[in-house]
């Protein structure tokens, strides 16, 4: 008789590139897998997982007022027990803390992994203080993506007990440096254009860089609600030639875009883990980042990259022009970089450690 497969039930944003990886890399393993998506499922989703069960709860839309909002989400998560009962999952993997009030609900959830991924624990507020230390009791597993977050999270225990950190690995194979050295002059970035992620703080840098290299370009890829404004800004800073505004790139086509970059600057007023700089490094990239939340686990500053003070515009452009100046330097962070992920951060050995996690939960 054959060794029956498990089955994993992911919980979390179907839209979400990770959630997507998750969910291919344990059907690679031999694991049924099935989806109960926070987010709706748009043209995104990879065709290799289209039979793939799914379930897409009711979404919130942003012009609901507060009451109808959270009544949505209710109704959302309300379904949750029920559909767990239904799929019969060996093992439901939470993606990110959902809102405080449905807590209760997922704790009718036996066998329940929590994996907590930024902003649903760093963000803290009272509600959250409440509600959250009982689902973290209530989980079978707790995971993290960093040593950073599990502190974070760890400040929500009552009672003190075990966090895994499983990063979010790189696939080496499709993210690797370029064989041909990149335009000099071509460094960017690659993140959602919103506050945390400081797009507005690298284009008040750009202005010292340019009188130092005129033939400096910044390649900024991403999409958010702050895209008209950040033009806006790039004009009125005088610097919106020296901008070269890619939208949103698809993940297929990240590797690409790395590659054609010299430098990778990562100017974050938060981050909780880093994935974007890993990437980075593993195409060979030298990165640029502030020293803030979990970017100093991934990027060795002096050895890999270079990690400057949040907030501060003109740090960031000195740390950019001292790789500029010094292209023997730029090239053995990069190198270093790209070792260094291939050693700690390979994405076949954050599938074997959430494995392992899975192996333990009765």
């Amino acid at each position: 008789m054959g060794v029956k497969r498990r089955h994993i039930c992911l919980l979390g944003p179907g839209n979400n590139v990770h959630v997507q990886r998750w969910a291919q890399a344990l059907r690679a393993e031999n694991c049924s897998v099935s989806l109960i998506s926070t987010t709706p499922i748009d043209a995104t989703w990879p065709p290799a997982l289209r039979s793939l069960p799914r379930y897409v709860m009711p979404v919130a839309t942003a012009g609901m007022r507060p009451a109808a909002r959270l009544r949505t989400l209710l109704r959302g998560w309300g379904r949750v027990p029920a559909l767990v009962r239904a799929l019969q999952p060996d093992i439901v993997h939470l993606h990110a803390l959902p809102t405080p009030a449905a807590t209760p609900l997922l704790r009718l959830v036996p066998r329940l992994v929590v994996s907590v991924w930024g902003s649903d624990v760093a963000e803290r507020d009272r509600r959250k203080a409440q509600l959250y230390p009982a689902l973290l009791a209530h989980a079978a597993a707790l995971t993290a993506t960093s040593h950073y977050l599990a502190a974070v999270a760890e400040s929500y225990l009552r009672v003190p007990r075990p966090i895994q950190v499983v990063p979010f690995g790189v696939d080496v194979s499709t993210f690797y440096p370029a064989p041909a050295a990149a335009d000099p002059f071509l460094i960017g970035t690659l993140r959602h254009l919103e506050p945390n992620y400081g797009i507005d703080l690298l284009l008040a840098a750009v202005p010292s860089l340019l009188p130092q290299e005129p033939r400096l370009k910044v390649a900024i890829g991403g999409a958010g609600s702050l895209a008209r404004p950040l033009q806006h800004q790039a004009q009125h800073l005088g610097v919106a030639g020296a901008i070269d505004w890619r939208g949103r790139i698809p993940h297929g086509d990240v590797p690409a875009f790395l590659r054609s970059l010299s430098m990778f600057v990562m100017p974050s007023r938060a981050e909780s883990f880093g994935v974007a700089a890993l990437e980075a490094q593993a195409c060979g990239l030298p990165v640029v980042a502030t020293n803030v939340g979990g970017l100093p686990e991934v990027v060795r500053a002096g050895e890999t990259g270079i990690l400057v003070p949040p907030n501060d515009p003109p740090a960031l452009a000195e740390g950019v022009l001292t790789l500029l100046s010094d292209p023997q330097r730029q090239a053995a962070m990069g190198a270093a970089g790209a070792a260094w992920v291939r050693e700690r951060y390979d994405w076949r050995s954050s599938v074997a450690q959430m494995l392992a996690v899975y192996a333990r939960v009765r």
